[in-house]
């Protein structure tokens, strides 16, 4: 925000008031309400005397406020906050100077974390004010569409200081989420139409005791079914008594609508006014605010002040808002302004010249370009926004622009190479990149033909943004190539800081095409120049492309939590949002819970600002998370994929389709569906292979080679190996080259190579403790192995062939694997909700796998009694009851050795078992195993869920356990006693975590979804009563008193009928709160 915006004092003035204005002390006292909670809504439609009723109280109560009444220009964060401080300084002058320091250093595109940064610095300076504080916000709707607005209000709303107090008065009410918590708290007090409407009484007594006006019951209540007690009407229909026969000749044909009755009483009191009265009132309606200055410059007219005080003594739908300031009504001023554009449109439009010329002098720019608008002017439209257009850029007003832009004609548009260029870059931001080169183009033939130099190059220079959006670097360069040798050429004023400036774009360029060393180079050579680096995360996307991880976490941390105070603040980002890079970094590092949360932050962002390639890239990033989580089924990251697919198909935009088609490769390869895999993995490179950007080519050649050693196959394998080595050695990425190493090592290892093995093996642990990657061995990675057991046999293979046998050593032990010989190389996965099934690794077990069933049912009874060794008589006796000793033992051995063939099949001959262990005299399962239960999964999940304090974390963990639970406890053995207690514990696991989290539902008024887990709550157990509670109060929340009492009825049936026993007293009287109504 260069320098300090103007603001109109008036703005921040309290509206005054004509003395005929009744108390009425219902409405009286839901406004004392103001200073009893933090925030009040007032929200009725034109007319209802919102504004009004709130002067009228601040008069009344002899309250200190800081007053703010909101205009349509008033649509930006930086505007908007800029008023609400200045309000607040009129009672605390000392209010917002650290806040309004920062507005002034920031000049573009305002990202969350700026807008966090703003709400914090608010409230940190509303602190500081020693007493209460009352603020009001009049006339919200006319910013209701702002998102900036509105993201700033919620996080203000979440964390309001105590002693401040927000009034809001608005046509519509807010959506903000934070409403539903705040009501349940009851820190939200509400003012709505049905406190504002008039009565009966009230209309008798303003006709009565304001205007002296005696009518009859019969004739009030006629007066009240048509005007419905509408402040507005009421007021206008007082004025025209006097001037009427009798009040029948007003009802004698009502009109249709409350819009109608308007029109016709307004056209009533205009048209009892004196010709010049009439004259000047029409002639001020175009503007929003009517100042002496404004009539004596435009209207050529003087003593307008002794005029407009003769209308507001008349009370015509005018009020004083300053000391020669004043305001109609808006739905008066519509009406003058339709009916002048109507009658006199010459006057109109020369009256509109008049005000445009007068606010170009005056500087106001929106103004004058809004009066140039409305009637049609749009050269003189053109020539303001080719001197201020930039302006609104910087801002990052792109609606406004492109609204304005749009409806400029074309051949005004080619008079001015800014517009041209204006237009491109706001499609390029959209995303609309087929656009955005057509206008660029249509710029630089424009420069051509007048002979302007820098307009041609800073067109060049945004026509090859549009390559580094979409990551072309071969087509970048080359027009990066031009727009440096054009501005070197010219000498252009400032070219220094101009080129340096392409320097970096040239940077950012090798960086996409894999050239790390030569973009350092270049990074150095802009900074020489003053140019800021931290622009579009260059810095970061260096080293995310070079592997040092933590450096550019830590760069972009740096970014969301400061800024970057000091520089201007960017526009969309395309693929280097923050979030979307942070998003990349924790998947590639294996956290796949921060990398959905912070996807799902990028496409919400790409959204709100319209720019559908970043809601693209977010998508691309929440397939990579979830692949790394496992209550996702992957199933869900082939849909984000497609989805960026469909996203990058539309915005024509073949080279975003590469990094999506790379995840593909992955997931179709480590689901076993090779061919498609090895498309999937083909697509991406004939894109990057184009473009020529090296690094993302190796990483989908390795890809490639991944899914063929999932799917054994081993030329193909060797192969896209050796591609990939040789793709990765141009690039500089140390993490890619560890990547290679392992991968190498496995494919080695699965051929039984040992020379291969170690040299490779040798080389991934030196690159892995040297690059600090051990997360590879820990966690789930994006091209790291699914199964992570897979290290254990092969750092066993490494101890014993001396390979780097220190460190090796040293990771069994981070692993918990020290002193194994052997090791099958992946984790057990079991399904025991809802059906029985088994997976070694990513294999799953059939059912003619098994051999003999009772292994099977051994294997589920040690799963069942996981946590202690069975003797050998205990198993007996469960599984073999009825059989001698010597047969039982003789089965149970038969069973052991089936289930271990299952569990193990390349186990070696005469080697000891893994899984099933013998512990002394006693069998069960290998407790350093790894084994993914789902049951035990659901169990952690669910406690975590019912003990968490923050509603939205315990519903989230409630939800993840719930998705596992698919039915009950091994459902095969529903009549074996050995498993019955374990399915009764998960089943009251169940129960209990779905009455939390539709208890929790109920809390946040989403009642549909309370509804949705009550019933299947009952669906388990009939006679669990809360279930019964919140469904009753559900349905009467949501105005269905007859449904709640069907609850109740049925309720009542089932517990005299499986328990013999009344409802609970809390039952009976949500009951009885239901029957009265309350």
């Amino acid at each position: 925000m260069q320098g300090t915006l103007p603001l109109i004092k008036t703005k921040l003035i309290v509206p005054g008031l004509q003395e005929q204005w009744i108390r009425r002390a219902k409405l009286s006292r839901k406004m004392k309400a103001i200073t009893e909670k933090p925030l009040t809504i007032i929200q009725a439609g034109a007319g209802y005397g919102k504004s009004t009723a709130l002067a009228l109280h601040v008069k009344d109560q002899k309250q200190s406020c800081c007053w703010y009444t909101i205009t349509s220009s008033d649509d930006d964060i930086l505007p908007f906050l800029s008023y609400l401080t200045a309000s607040i300084q009129t009672l605390f002058p000392d209010f917002g100077h650290e806040l309004i320091s920062y507005m002034k250093k920031m000049d573009r595109y305002i990202r969350e974390e700026e807008l966090s940064m703003l709400s914090s610095l608010f409230i940190n300076e509303t602190l500081q004010i020693p007493e209460e504080i009352i603020v009001i916000l009049d006339d919200f709707h006319a910013i209701e569409h702002s998102y900036h607005i509105n993201v700033w209000m919620e996080k203000l709303l979440k964390h309001m200081p105590g002693h401040l107090h927000l009034v809001i008065s608005t046509r519509t009410n807010p959506g903000w989420k934070v409403l539903a918590k705040m009501r349940a708290k009851n820190e939200l007090n509400e003012i709505s139409k049905s406190d504002l409407i008039f009565g009966k009484e009230e209309i008798e007594l303003l006709l009565s005791d304001y205007h002296q006006i005696s009518i009859s019951d019969e004739q009030i209540d006629q007066l009240y079914n048509i005007t419905e007690g509408w402040v507005i009407a009421i007021g206008m229909i007082a004025q025209q008594l006097p001037h009427l026969q009798s009040l029948d000749e007003l009802l004698a044909e009502p009109a249709k609508s409350l819009e109608d009755l308007f029109q016709y009483l307004v056209y009533e009191v205009f048209s009892k006014q004196p010709p010049m009265v009439q004259q000047f009132l029409e002639q001020t309606s175009i503007f929003e605010e009517i100042t002496t200055d404004v009539c004596d410059h435009i209207l050529g007219m003087n003593g307008s002040i002794q005029m407009l005080q003769q209308l507001t003594s008349k009370n015509l739908f005018i009020q004083q808002v300053g000391s020669s300031q004043f305001r109609y009504h808006a739905l008066f001023r519509e009406f003058l302004e339709n009916r002048l554009i109507t009658s006199q449109p010459e006057q109109y439009r020369v009256l509109m010249m008049n005000s445009a010329h007068y606010f170009e002098k005056k500087g106001q720019w929106e103004e004058a370009l809004f009066c140039y608008e409305k009637i049609g002017q749009y050269r003189a439209a053109a020539a303001i926004m080719d001197e201020q257009g930039m302006e609104l850029l910087e801002m990052g007003k792109l609606e406004n622009l492109q609204e304005r832009l749009a409806k400029i004609p074309i051949e005004d548009k080619k008079r001015y190479c800014s517009l041209l260029f204006l237009e491109a870059e706001v499609y390029r931001y959209r995303s609309l990149y087929k656009q955005s080169e057509a206008c660029y183009e249509q710029a630089i033939q424009t420069a051509d033909r007048i002979g302007n130099a820098e307009w041609k190059s800073k067109a060049l220079e945004g026509k090859a943004k549009i390559y580094l959006d979409t990551i072309q670097p071969f087509k970048a360069e080359r027009i990066l190539a031009q727009a440096i040798e054009l501005r070197e050429a010219a000498m252009l004023d400032g070219a220094a800081e101009e080129t340096g400036r392409l320097y970096r774009l040239l940077a950012e360029n090798l960086i996409n095409s894999g050239q790390a060393l030569k973009a350092e180079k270049w990074i150095e050579r802009a900074r020489s120049m003053g140019v800021h680096i931290e622009d579009g995360n260059l810095e970061a996307r260096l080293t995310l492309r070079t592997g040092r991880f933590e450096e550019t976490r830590r760069i972009l941390s740096d970014v969301k939590t400061n800024g970057h105070l000091d520089e201007k603040q960017h526009l969309p980002q395309s693929h280097r949002e923050t979030d979307l890079l942070l998003a990349l970094i924790e998947a590639f590092t294996g956290n796949g819970i921060q990398a959905k949360a912070l996807s799902q932050s990028g496409i919400q962002h790409g959204i709100e600002i319209q720019a559908p390639f970043v809601e693209a890239c977010g998508w691309i990033r929440m397939g990579h998370a979830v692949q790394l989580i496992d209550q996702y089924d992957l199933d869900l990251a082939e849909k984000c994929y497609e989805t960026a697919l469909d996203i990058m198909g539309r915005l024509s935009i073949e080279r975003g389709k590469a990094e999506p088609l790379m995840g593909l490769c992955i997931l179709y390869g480590s689901r076993r569906e090779y061919e498609r895999a090895a498309e999937a993995g083909r697509k991406a490179l004939l894109e990057t292979e184009q473009v020529k950007d090296v690094w993302l080519s190796a990483l989908i050649t390795l890809c490639l080679a991944i899914a063929s050693i999932y799917n054994d196959r081993h030329k193909e394998a060797s192969e896209n190996l050796r591609k990939a080595e040789g793709l990765i050695s141009q690039c500089g990425d140390e993490y890619g080259r560890m990547l290679l190493a392992f991968w190498n090592s496995f494919y080695y290892f699965s051929l039984n190579d040992g020379h291969g093995f170690k040299t490779a093996f040798s080389s991934f642990l030196k690159l892995m403790k040297s690059g600090g990657y051990e997360f590879f061995m820990k966690k789930r990675t994006t091209f790291g192995p699914r199964d992570l057991q897979v290290f254990a046999p092969m750092l066993i293979a490494a101890v014993k062939e001396s390979i780097a046998p220190g460190y090796a050593e040293k990771l069994m032990e981070d692993l918990k694997i020290p002193g194994l010989n052997a090791h099958p190389g992946y984790t057990l996965r079991v399904q025991t909700l809802g059906q029985f099934r088994l997976w070694l690794g990513d294999r799953e077990v059939e059912d003619r796998d098994w051999q003999r069933g009772k292994a099977k049912e051994l294997f589920q009874l040690f799963l069942t009694k996981r946590s202690q060794f069975l003797m050998k008589e205990d198993i007996f006796q469960i599984l073999w009851p009825v059989h001698e000793e010597k047969n039982a033992d003789r089965d149970f051995k038969v069973a052991l050795n089936a289930l271990n063939n299952v569990l193990e099949p390349s186990r070696k001959a005469r080697s000891a078992p893994f899984f099933i262990i013998r512990e002394g005299a006693g069998y069960g399962i290998n407790p350093h195993a790894a084994i993914e239960l789902d049951s035990r999964i659901f169990e952690e999940w669910a406690e975590a869920g019912l003990e968490e304090k923050n509603t939205e974390k315990s519903m989230e963990e409630l939800e993840r356990a719930l998705n596992l639970y698919n039915g009950d406890y091994l459902p095969e053995r529903r009549y074996e006693d050995w498993c019955l207690n374990e399915r009764e514990r998960l089943l009251v696991y169940f129960l209990r975590s779905t009455e939390k989290l539709a208890q929790l539902n109920v809390r946040r008024e989403n009642y549909d979804s309370a509804i949705h887990w009550c019933q299947k709550i009952l669906h388990k157990d009939r006679t669990w009563e809360e279930a019964y509670r919140l469904l009753m109060f559900c349905y009467y929340r949501k105005n269905n008193r007859p449904q709640a009492i069907r609850w109740y009825k049925k309720c009542i049936e089932v517990l005299e009928e499986e328990l013999g026993v009344p409802p609970l007293e809390p039952t009976r009287h949500m009951y009885e709160m239901i029957i009265e109504g309350n």
